[in-house]
């Protein structure tokens, strides 16, 4: 018999490099036992139940049923070796103890620490040792490097010397194995039960103990596991008996395990052996004999019950090669249990797989194991060769590696044996050997639904398609991968130093060889993204200086074991691993840890023993799965740094105990309520940051003494009254906060950020409490006007104060004199102060949005304040404005000698906007130098020359304002007129100024001119006529021009001189002239810099050659673009062109020259700007007559990366594919399917093609020899350098007749606007921090950072391209599907940066003031969002989709801008011109402004509507500062659709509105749009806390109450109507005004009343006006002329049918102060209706509740006392029971008391009427008799008989306790009297 390594492949070392060595088997164990056994007994052991002990689920024909063909792995002959322990090759101190705990047998072992390999464990020896190998006449030469396998992180041969069991630690010890268990039950029960006596040490291993092992499943957590295999274990330990004669042959061969033939005979090897020792053991050199006889099984089969099962609740945590046993007896100190020893994890000892594995599916990626599915479909798969190329196999859905290995090799000239093939999967640059039990046609359905593919996209069949960008199957030899890789030159040879080591991303399957010899140099290891790695145990143990070791993104499921072996490592990274559970982990080792990050795991819980981390500083578990904040926590008193975030606990608990804590993260956690008390403990905690949580109350985090950073933002703050110690930073936004005040100073705090708050005031003193605020953002409240105090933040630098109501500033802005950056657009300021020029330090003044009429004059600054002023008497009273200049003059100097303050560099440092990204405005030249010099005197200006005396007085006044400072200043959108540039030339600092959207006529000659340094001007929305072409030199520094929507007929030709100029926008202008009159006229050709040229919209410009050109006298053609070398976009939508050649559009350059009206009916409008970047990323896209049908458009958005060295060829891509795409998925749908299908699959497979690309570009770069260039690969895009690790975000429409779908990706979004003022969001923005898309990337591998970005890269979670962070990030689009409705305007498509700066109730109200030109509406929103301080690309698409349900109009329209015909519906009350009445008088709110002008007080007939706040008085007395801010919403809402709907505001008392409309239509319509949109209105959290504001959801969990209550009543009738005198408003009077507001009295708060008037006439209107529509609208409708008041009646009825209401008959009512009764009706909208239902709930309740007042007072006018009887009652309940416990103390053996008996109180209580007072005084002090009585006696009682025991224990009768009392007091007086003696004097 020959010894079973002959042809053995084990390698002597890792280093030799001859062997390929690998783990594990490569097919079932079942049909190769069967091969070795046959022969050896003559018969083949049968298995249980009949069945094989592997498993194949393979569909294919080839492989069902019976035995593997001779191919197949695992079918010939199988050189194996797993696990021979031998010693004499090992020189180093062996190892004491197996690391397998086993029982100590009786009988003597060896004395010797290192026992012989012949007396080692029978259970070590590897099942070679005792199976013969059947060659098969293969040559065992082949043998040498047969097997190889890639080695899955923590397969274990051997223990090490450190891993010694204990059992003096406290912690959970998880079970452990070594390698030696891992092969065959089949071979290792019986083996171990026939040699008891061979080692002292020896462990009967019975089927529980090897039922934990297993090496081809993935390692996971999950408690089910052991249980699982125990029983496959069980049948197949008890199916192996018979073959014990195998095991017990004698070897005379040498058992070495090295042995090939270049090595040395194992006799010379073995007498060499230094650490052999004679035998103590009995026996020959025989050790083992044959024993063939059957019938005698006694001490070969242990029937004894396995010394521990492995619990069926344990969380199994093995790994191939590392399987836990449960834990048994462990070895006492001192105790001899070694002898054994293992080969050192480095040698790569082969293991072999557990018997069950084949028994059980593989565990999916979460862990779980795979239920038996149904096979299903034959799925298909790419599965690539060595060559790069390719064979798709077609198998069922469970078909696993080994058997896809045989098939491949069908189709394969194998280069090696078919055993040496495995399967590599290789995702991103990672890749990793399959086990045999892995399915790869699983793994691959799964990554594929993962990139967003859905069971309906033939997932069968996307196989036969390549992949890589996801995942690349290989089949490969094994000397292409795993060991052979090491032999490759890892680049250690060059290094010095070994200090830090990183094997980041290198694929490795174990540490390269050259870094054992300098193991003792390592500091750090980083071992990240090598999902297949091994780490030897013995070689981190050889790492004595290792402190450091990073382990990220390896897809671990649980931490290798060899890792807690590096005894001095102070820094342990695991993050981003699938980690479930640490018990396990033996992390308690390594106790010096000072560094443990673990997010971005699936940790539940953590370890105990984590409490004794007493070196721990920093620890990380953000991105797990904690629902509860870990208890072993609160014991590590040393950590500093704790991060939470991003888990789900609700609350912290105690945490006192971690008194060194200085840094507390939880953001995106579950905490509500208030912090924990124990909180102020935390001396030294500095920085807390928990935003988006639910804290409502941060009163005890105020005490904390060194607390500096405190970021609360997102929660639900209220209120906050405190004080902070040393405070520098306080987020407290996106909180309703209503009330924030210091009640102490806080000289520290710089930063306070109150935005979106609820706030309407700020207290006073609060400003003398900071006097150190450098930064102060109270943005999105509602402030109204500001404290005076304000002038008391000397140090401000940042004030923000954007999205309130201010309608003035306080003077006292002037004394702010550190200001650097003031935000206050968006307000109702009508002027600035002039004081605001002595802010003399101001950079960025912002006041767009304002309605400004001019810029204040420089005025008299400010008298110094009281406690700042210079020595008293220091001038005399008439020269009182000397000294302040005086003062002024020195503050000017003592800034010139503050370096650090007066350079002043325009820089992104010096700017105050810097701190946020939205603020901060840097020019185009902000770095050079030449800007740098700011001086503090007037004259360094060198433009405002003195001459005059008046002019030297502004001139040293100028000197000490912000005239020397000022450098970028918005003022759009106000309504300033011509003569705001007399103040504007006193700025000769200004490098941006922005007047886009006012009033202006005219620019003054030589005004430009003074603003020597402006690089970028905005004057877009005037009336401009004309530039001053004197002020255009060639010395201008001007870059950027917007002069769009002006009246622009021609432009001067010195713009030409101009020759920075690199942006000009003309669009939607008049320009009408002879583009070749250069001379005269502007021309393009002389701008050599542009790169943006728009001239879209000037539908009367035409570019056609000039007659000289055409008969080539001119040598020039200057109609041509082609000089523009650096043009990027070139607009001339609706511009007439006959040029013969056009620009070439490129990834780096965009041509627009079609119409702004898509197809005939739909306007189409758009603009864009490139902001700072150099080239064009982002791109638009409409397809009119989609598929050539007049019904079907396609418009799209593509916004990619920008980059700095061209185009976005992602983008462009996209743009030029989509289309094509797109037509074949829409052809290739199936039945059920529609077209929210088709772009799902074309966002996937234009992503998949990009993905591809770029993939084999990266593929390319890294291997130029093996690029994989393969056949049938589609010609995909061709990207540059820069492109592959880009992407690109879409946003598509495709309208279909009425039906419209959207898609997205990312955060280019799409509103509907519809013509009631709302809007429907029709897409998602991909936020990575949304719980849904967390888990997602979570589940994918990726991880989101504190700052909510994925991976720490994007700040969006879905996307085209980045094929780097793929599957994190997706392409699978959000799809959504809307009809579309005659009220639905426009369509609103835009890329981010527009939605960053303006909201979408802003952008619908822009849109709809321009609805009449979609062109005009998207350049406005793209200029408003510039002058909100936008400075990165932006694209707005205008669709207007109104006409689409009157297509038929198209040949009657013109080719005009207009939405629809003149006095259509639509534009009803706005039928005027396009700009709004910005008059001086006009509405004084910036919002209101914005929408349509109010209408025209109505006379006649008219509709009153009388509105009041339920309770509102209560209210205000309660919650005066949350009322402040609720009464502000609830008159935006009133107002905001008073205009919208077209009524009248009359007048308004208190929170009282009146107003008047033209129509009972629109008067119902406001009203029941106003009950609607209060419900959704964020109130402030006190008014929704309080009874009379709380939400009340009806049956079906609809909200129908929510805040506050408005009450309405309506009536109809015809009224006095006169002007008021003093408003000029329409007022009205008499009987029907009267009635109006009597009806408002009969409502409630939420009801709308109304007359019986008001019911008559809408019904007359139904009757009369729905008619018409049902006869399809024919009629006068379509006439031109019809009357618009009958039109907007139409339009107002479509819309309440659409919403349905319903009526309901109150009855006849009589008014206060009205003679005759009113019919009164409630009216509801259907989705309010259940208000009715829950009203009458409640006032049935209340009729009830009077009822029984009503009774009470009958019952009680007999009597004078205010006695409440049931207190009478009740007292005399207490009675009777105190008696009822009395009597059942009388009696022993009670175990319950005895009702009492209350009968006769309940006759009293019915007849509580005839009760008379004297009665009742006389019944009350009976009662209390009784009462004190019983007290009394169970006060004795107790006194005598304690009631320790409980009282009825003691019962007896009271007799007996009074004859003890009466002894024990007689014993007491003949004590006194024995005692009494006299007492001697002192």
């Amino acid at each position: 018999m020959g010894f079973p390594y002959d042809g053995e492949d084990r390698r002597p070392s890792i280093a030799s490099a001859t062997t390929v060595s690998s783990s594990g088997s490569k097919s079932s164990l079942g049909g190769r036992y069967k091969k070795k056994l046959q022969g050896f007994f003559g018969e083949e052991y049968p298995t249980p139940g009949g069945r094989e002990l592997s498993r194949h689920n393979s569909e294919t024909s080839s492989l069902q049923g019976g035995a593997l063909p001779s191919f197949a792995p695992g079918a010939g002959p199988r050189n194996r070796n797993n696990s021979v322990n031998d010693g004499s090759l090992r020189s180093g101190p062996p190892s004491p103890t197996s690391s397998r705990p086993r029982t100590p047998a009786p009988g003597p072992g060896p004395s010797s620490e290192v026992t012989p390999w012949i007396y080692q464990d029978v259970q070590d020896r590897a099942p070679e040792s005792f199976f013969p190998e059947q060659n098969n006449n293969r040559a065992p030469k082949h043998s040498v490097s047969t097997h190889h396998r890639l080695h899955l992180p923590g397969h274990r041969h051997n223990r090490s010397t450190e891993e010694k069991p204990s059992i003096s630690h406290g912690y959970p010890l998880r079970p452990t194995t070594s390698r030696e268990q891992s092969f065959s039950a089949a071979a290792r029960t019986n083996f171990e039960t026939a040699q008891t006596t061979t080692s002292a040490t020896n462990l009967p291993t019975t089927s529980a103990t090897l039922g934990k092992t297993r090496a081809d499943t993935k390692s996971i957590a999950k408690p089910s596991k052991a249980t699982i295999r125990t029983e496959a274990i069980n049948n197949a330990a008890a199916s192996s008996t018979n073959n014990i004669a195998a095991m017990s042959a004698p070897r005379k061969e040498s058992r070495l395990p090295f042995k090939t033939k270049r090595t040395e005979t194992a006799s010379d090897l073995r007498a060499r052996d230094p650490n052999a020792r004679t035998p103590e053991a009995e026996g020959s050199a025989n050790v083992w004999h044959l024993d063939t006889d059957m019938s005698q099984m006694e001490g070969i089969v242990d029937h004894r019950q396995p010394l521990m099962t492995p619990p069926s609740g344990e969380i199994y945590t093995g790994w191939p090669g590392e399987q836990p046993v449960a834990k048994q007896l462990q070895p006492q100190a001192g105790d001899d249990s070694g002898g054994t020893w293992d080969a050192p994890d480095s040698w790569a000892v082969k293991r072999m797989p557990d018997v069950n594995q084949e028994r059980l599916t593989e565990l999916d990626d979460n862990g779980n194991v795979q239920r038996d599915e149904d096979p299903g479909p034959m799925f298909f798969m790419r599965i690539f060769r060595a060559d790069s190329t390719f064979a798709v196999i077609s198998a069922s859905l469970n078909t696993t590696a080994a058997e896809l290995i045989s098939m491949m090799a069908k189709k394969t000239f194998l280069q090696d044996e078919l055993d040496n093939y495995q399967i590599v999967m290789r995702k991103q640059d990672t890749s990793r050997q399959l086990q045999q039990g892995e399915r790869p046609l699983v793994l691959q359905k799964r990554l594929l639904e993962m990139a967003g593919y859905e069971s309906n996209d033939r997932l069968e069949d996307l196989g036969r398609e390549d992949h890589g960008y996801l995942c690349r199957f290989t089949f490969l030899p094994a000397k292409m991968s795993g060991y052979s890789s090491l032999e490759r030159d890892p680049g250690f040879n060059k290094l010095q130093r070994f200090n830090h080591i990183d094997l980041a991303g290198r694929n490795l399957v174990t540490i390269p060889i050259a870094l054992y010899q300098k193991a003792t140099e390592i500091n750090t290891l980083n071992l990240s993204r090598n999902p297949t790695l091994d780490i030897p145990k013995d070689f981190v143990q050889s790492c004595t200086n290792l402190r450091e070791i990073r382990y990220t993104s390896n897809e671990a499921w649980r931490i290798p074991p060899s890792l807690p072996l590096a005894g001095k490592l102070t820094m342990l990274d695991v993050s981003n691993n699938r980690l479930e559970q640490l018990d396990h982990a033996e992390l308690w080792r390594v106790s010096g840890l000072v560094s443990l990050k673990l997010s971005n795991n699936k940790l539940m819980s953590v370890p105990l023993y984590f409490g004794q981390f007493h070196a721990l500083r920093s620890l990380n578990l953000s991105s797990n799965s904690l629902t509860e904040f870990p208890d072993a926590l609160r014991e590590l008193t040393t950590l500093e740094d704790l991060d939470v975030s991003f888990n789900s606990i609700s609350a912290l608990g105690n945490i006192g105990a971690l008194t060194n804590l200085g840094r507390l993260w939880a953001t995106n956690n579950k905490l509500s309520g208030p912090f924990d008390e124990s909180l102020k403990a935390l001396v030294n905690l500095k920085e807390i940051d928990a935003r988006f949580n639910a804290i409502s109350n941060i009163d005890v985090v105020s005490q904390l003494p060194r607390l500096e950073q405190l970021m609360l933002g997102h929660n639900s703050i209220s209120q906050f009254e405190g004080s902070f110690t040393r405070l520098k930073n306080l987020f407290l936004n996106h909180n309703p906060v209503t009330n924030f005040d210091l009640n102490a100073p806080v000289p520290t705090l710089s930063v306070l950020n109150l935005a979106s708050a609820k706030l309407a005031r700020l207290p006073d003193a609060l400003f003398i409490k900071m006097p150190n605020l450098t930064k102060l953002t109270i943005s999105k409240n509602h402030f109204v006007n500001l404290s005076p105090n304000f002038g008391l933040l000397s140090k401000l630098e940042y004030l923000s104060l954007a999205k309130n109501e201010l309608s003035r500033l306080p003077a006292e802005i002037g004394r702010l004199t550190e200001l650097r950056y003031l935000d206050v657009r968006e307000n109702n300021l009508g002027v600035l102060p002039p004081e605001i020029w002595y802010a003399r330090r101001l950079e960025t003044l912002n006041v767009s949005s304002n309605v400004l009429s001019d810029f204040p004059k420089p005025g008299a600054p400010l008298p110094p304040l009281q406690d700042v002023a210079s020595t008293p008497g220091t001038a005399a009273p008439t020269l009182a404005t000397s000294p302040e200049f005086e003062e002024l003059g020195r503050l000017e100097d003592f800034q010139a000698r503050r370096p650090s303050q007066a350079s002043g560099m325009l820089s992104v440092s010096s700017s105050p906007g810097t701190v946020s990204r939205k603020g901060s405005v840097v020019s185009y030249s902000s770095s050079k130098p030449s800007m740098v010099a700011r001086q503090s005197t007037a004259s360094s200006t060198g433009t405002i020359t003195p001459t005059s005396r008046k002019d030297s007085t502004l001139s040293s006044r100028l000197a000490t304002t912000f005239a020397t400072s000022l450098r970028h200043l918005f003022l759009a959108d106000n309504r300033l007129e011509d003569d705001v540039f007399n103040e504007l030339v006193l700025l000769p600092e200004l490098r941006i100024l922005n007047l886009s959207y006012n009033q202006l006529y005219d620019i003054p000659p030589r005004t430009i001119k003074r603003w020597t340094h402006l690089t970028e001007l905005y004057l877009s929305g005037n009336d401009l006529t004309s530039l001053p072409s004197e002020d255009l030199e060639e010395g201008s520094s001007l870059k950027v021009l917007h002069i769009n929507n002006n009246k622009f007929q021609v432009l001067p030709a010195e713009l030409g001189k101009v020759q920075k100029l690199a942006i000009l926008d003309v669009g939607s202008n008049m320009l009408k002239y002879n583009v070749s009159n250069w001379p005269y006229d502007w021309n393009w050709n002389w701008n050599h810099q542009l790169r943006y040229l728009n001239l879209s919209g000037n539908r009367r410009l035409e570019i056609k050659p000039s007659p000289q050109t055409l008969s080539g006298r001119e040598a020039r053609d200057l109609t041509d673009f082609s000089s523009l070398i650096n043009l990027r976009i070139l607009g001339l939508m609706d511009v007439t062109l006959t040029i013969p050649n056009m620009p070439d559009q490129s990834p780096d350059r965009r041509v627009r020259t079609a119409g702004s009206i898509i197809g005939t009916s739909m306007p189409y409008g758009m603009a864009d700007t490139l902001g700072r970047n150099e080239h064009l990323s982002t791109l638009d896209m409409v397809v009119p007559r989609f598929q050539g049908h007049e019904d079907e458009t396609l418009i799209g958005l593509f916004d990619g990366q920008s980059l700095t060295t061209g185009g976005s060829r992602v983008a462009k891509y996209l743009h030029d594919k989509f289309k094509h795409h797109f037509i074949e998925e829409l052809d290739r749908l199936r039945q059920g399917e529609t077209p929210a299908d088709a772009l799902r699959r074309t966002y996937l497979g234009l992503n998949k093609e990009l993905a591809t690309a770029a993939t084999q570009a990266l593929d390319a770069r890294e291997h130029p020899s093996s690029a994989l260039v393969h056949r049938g690969s589609v010609s995909g895009p061709t990207l540059e350098e820069e492109d592959l690790n880009s992407g690109c975000v879409a946003a598509v429409m495709y309208l279909h007749g009425m039906e419209l779908y959207v898609s997205n990706v990312g955060d280019a979004q799409a509103l509907l606007i519809q013509s009631e003022g709302g809007h429907r969001v029709m897409t998602r923005k991909h936020d990575p921090a949304e719980t849904t898309e967390r888990a997602r990337i979570r589940e994918a591998g990726g991880f989101v950072s504190r700052q909510g970005k994925l991976n720490d890269q994007l700040d969006i979670s879905r996307a085209f391209g980045y094929v780097q962070l793929t599957p994190c990030l997706i392409a699978a689009p959000y799809v959504c599907k809307v009809d579309i409705k005659e009220s639905d305007e426009l369509i609103l498509l835009a890329s981010r940066e527009l939605w960053d700066y303006l909201t979408p109730d802003f952008a619908v109200d822009v849109a709809r003031q321009e609805r009449g030109d979609a062109m005009r509406a998207a350049q406005k929103l793209r200029d408003l969002a510039i002058a909100f301080g936008a400075t990165g690309k932006i694209m707005v698409m205008i669709v207007g989709v109104s006409d689409l349900r009157k297509r038929e109009r198209a040949r009657y329209r013109t080719q005009s801008m207009s939405m629809g015909p003149s006095g259509s519906p639509d534009d009803y009350f706005s039928t005027v011109a396009r700009k709004p009445n910005r008059r001086r008088d006009a509405v004084g709110d910036s919002k209101l402004a914005r929408l349509d002008q109010e209408v025209e007080a109505p006379t006649g007939d008219v509709t009153l509507v009388f509105t009041d706040i339920k309770n509102s008085t209560i209210l205000w007395e309660t919650y005066p500062i949350a009322m402040q801010s609720a009464i502000k919403m609830h008159n935006e809402v009133m107002r905001r659709h008073l205009r919208i709907i077209g009524g009248y505001e009359v007048k308004t008392e208190g929170d009282a509105f009146m107003v008047a409309f033209p129509t009972v239509t629109s008067a119902l319509l406001w009203c029941f749009t106003i009950q609607s949109a209060l419900l959704e209105v964020p109130w402030p959290q006190e008014i929704l806390s309080s009874v009379h504001g709380e939400e009340v959801c009806d049956a079906d969990g609809n909200v129908i109450f929510r805040g506050l209550s408005v009450r309405m009543g309506i009536h109809w009738g015809r009224p006095v109507c006169e002007i008021d005198p003093v408003t000029k408003r329409m007022d009205y009077f008499g009987q029907m005004v009267n009635r109006a507001a009597r009806i408002e009295g009969v409502a409630d708060g939420g009801q709308i009343c109304v007359s019986s008037d008001f019911i008559r006439e809408v019904q007359r209107m139904l009757e009369s006006h729905i008619e018409s529509d049902r006869s399809g609208s024919t009629g006068s409708e379509e006439t031109l002329s019809d009357d618009l008041m009958s039109q907007a009646i139409r339009r107002e009825l479509r819309s309440l049918s659409s919403q349905g209401f319903e009526v309901k008959d109150l009855g006849q009512r009589t008014l206060k102060g009205l003679e005759n009764p009113e019919y009164i009706y409630l009216m509801y909208p259907h989705s309010l209706a259940s208000r009715l239902v829950v009203q009458q709930q409640k006032a049935e309740a209340e009729s009830r509740a009077q009822v029984e007042r009503q009774n009470h007072a009958a019952k009680a006018k007999n009597r004078d006392l205010t006695v409440d009887t049931q207190n009478v009652w009740d007292l005399w309940n207490v009675s009777l029971r105190l008696e009822m416990l009395c009597s059942s103390m009388e009696s022993t053996g009670q175990s319950r008391l005895k009702p009492p008996e209350t009968a006769l109180l309940e006759k009293m209580k019915q007849r509580e009427g005839e009760v008379t007072d004297r009665f009742l005084v006389n019944f009350v002090e009976h009662q209390i008799s009784r009462i004190e009585t019983c007290i009394t006696t169970l006060a004795i009682r107790n006194m005598m008989r304690p009631f320790k025991d409980g009282m009825l224990a003691q019962a007896c009768p009271m007799s007996d306790i009074l004859s003890e009392m009466t002894t024990q007091l007689e014993e007491l007086r003949m004590m006194k009297e024995q005692a009494d003696f006299d007492i001697a004097p002192a």
